[in-house]
């Protein structure tokens, strides 16, 4: 630091202040007020505001509708992915995608596994065999991957029996719940009172455009997938690519009124060029007519005087598929991450491959794992058992070759057993023992693990 000083007065510089003049400047508070930065203004909010999680609407609780102040309703995510028919088909490949794949429930520690541990994983496995107690774990998660993928509106109450403890898990229409805030703008979370846990009403579902029913974070599992910090609603794909979607209904309307409405013409036929615009236009409709209620015939010609009376003129087909097409195809796929190999021109074949293992691998991954960052949850806070965890399996392989490979190399490096691969397969287990030990394969032949 340099020291300067005016008269009698010294005060320290920094640095960068060493070379600059400061005129007839007597006081060091004259050359920081200079255009300077000045003293902030004085906060208005009281200290309790500290940590508010977003700028929200003054009254945000107090809509009686679903999904207020967002530009894009339920509704019409809903319309949207039913509406367009590739949409759809990609929604739903992506959840057959999820469905095909193998479950289990583990304990996170692989070693001193007891016989409670055990009867606790049972009693959960049975729980998510048919977590609604109507429908199967695939066609339950069937329903969960809709609203994930639709509306990113994951609802889930949650049933229980006289104790308290969970009975089902039933989903609900997560266009229907509107979450509520605090005054920090989060989710409200249960407190003590005394002796008492109190849980605040964290969602209220919407009903015939009235407030409903109450909810706590104990009755309703509320879940989106992509989150916003200045949201309380998901960001789901379809809503990601709503622009796109609607070029794509509106050109394939365009295609649709080509093959139903016959607006564009195939040719033009000359008439005499005595006719009056009147006789043209009656003849017009007479040959319209004849032509209507049937899709047949609706190639409509287009009747016109003068020197094109004595020709035959063929109008351009218009182009019904065309790289924009793909394009539209292109965007939609990359959204949900799933291959477009089957909507473009065909490409190398290895490229092919690769490109869709690579799509399954980065879209279907994040759907699992946050399925199964859910399923932990429940397992931990309603099964008490946190040491426990779902684990996805690998998919079931559809080339037997394929699948061949991949039991061979699970048996002969113990990491089933022979009576396991059966399983997979669907056949009975063997009666020998050696079937229902890990075995690795060495050169001598099978030799069994230790225990």
């Amino acid at each position: 630091m340099a020291e300067r000083g005016v008269g009698q007065r010294t005060w320290s510089l920094s640095p960068y202040q060493v070379n600059v003049s400061f005129g007839s400047a007597t006081k060091e508070s004259d050359a920081a007020n200079w255009f300077g930065p000045l003293t902030p203004i004085s906060p208005l909010a009281p200290t309790e505001v500290t940590g508010r999680q977003w700028d929200f609407p003054s009254g945000y609780n107090l809509s009686t509708t679903s999904r207020p102040y967002e530009p894009v309703t339920f509704s019409t995510l809903r319309a949207l992915a039913d509406g367009y028919d590739l949409l759809r088909l990609v929604i739903e490949t992506r959840k057959d995608q999820a469905t095909r794949q193998c479950w289990s429930i583990s304990a996170r520690s692989k070693t001193a596994v007891t016989q409670t541990d055990l009867e606790r994983i049972a009693s959960a496995t049975l729980f998510f065999r048919r977590p609604d107690g109507i429908h199967c774990f695939a066609d339950w998660l069937r329903m969960i991957l809709e609203e994930v993928l639709v509306t990113d509106a994951t609802a889930l109450y949650v049933s229980r029996d006289r104790s308290g403890r969970i009975n089902t898990l039933l989903p609900l229409d997560g266009a229907t719940v509107k979450p509520v805030i605090d005054a920090w703008g989060r989710t409200p979370q249960p407190y003590r009172d005394g002796e008492q846990i109190v849980y605040p009403v964290a969602y209220q579902q919407i009903l015939k455009g009235y407030p409903a029913i109450d909810y706590s974070v104990r009755d309703l599992i509320y879940r989106p997938r992509n989150i916003r910090v200045n949201h309380v609603y998901g960001f789901s794909p379809v809503e990601q690519i709503v622009t796109t979607v609607n070029i794509a209904l509106r050109r394939q309307a365009y295609l649709l009124d080509y093959f139903t409405e016959g607006n564009i013409p195939d040719s033009l036929i000359g008439v005499p060029e005595s006719w009056t615009p009147d006789q043209i236009a009656s003849y017009q409709k007479y040959w319209d007519a004849y032509f209507d209620g049937e899709l047949s015939r609706r190639r409509r010609a287009k009747f016109v005087p003068g020197g094109v009376a004595k020709t035959f003129v063929q109008t351009k087909e218009p182009e019904l598929k065309g790289p924009f097409d793909e394009w539209l195809a292109r965007i939609i796929c990359f959204a949900f991450s799933i291959s477009p190999q089957a909507l473009t021109q065909s490409m190398n074949r290895a490229t092919a491959e690769t490109q869709k293992e690579l799509a399954e691998e980065e879209g279907l991954a994040p759907i699992l794992g946050w399925s199964k960052s859910l399923f932990d949850d429940i397992l931990a806070r309603e099964f008490d058992s946190p040491d426990l965890e779902f684990i996805w399996g690998a998919g079931q392989e559809t080339d037997p070759l394929i699948q061949e490979a991949i039991l061979s190399s699970y048996t002969s490096k113990g990491i089933l057993t022979i009576n396991e691969a059966r399983a997979t397969l669907g056949r009975e287990p063997v009666d020998e023992v050696s079937a229902n030990k890990p075995m690795t394969l060495t050169a001598a032949g099978y030799v069994a693990l230790p225990d």
